[in-house]
């Protein structure tokens, strides 16, 4: 995570993500953070608290994002690579202890 996002304590925050306002491929060229009513959480039925709001607006400024493009980029990418942190962390554990690669 921190070789491609940096170790700024916004990389290890939970993202957030306007699902239910990207209703259509156009949305990806908004050149601002979507408003926060567009974060409303229509599964759990949930407004998106406003720290959180906050968070996801000093992330698209701290790297520089000029379209929603390039949030949605930026959210799947932290999401993979923190996935990726959690199984090398976990393969190198149970190597460490059991002396077994879970990856052959």
């Amino acid at each position: 995570m921190t070789k491609y996002l940096g170790n700024d304590d916004l990389v290890f925050a939970k993202g957030v993500y306007p699902y239910s306002y990207m209703t259509s491929r156009e949305k990806f060229n908004d050149t601002n953070l979507s408003p926060i009513e567009a974060f409303y959480d229509q599964v759990n039925d949930e407004s998106l608290k406003i720290g959180d709001y906050e968070r996801a607006q000093k992330t698209w400024m701290y790297f520089g994002m000029q379209t929603l493009q390039s949030y949605h980029d930026h959210y799947l990418l932290s999401d993979v690579l923190l996935l990726a942190d959690v199984f090398e962390n976990f393969r190198n554990a149970i190597m460490k202890k059991h002396n077994f690669d879970c990856l052959p």
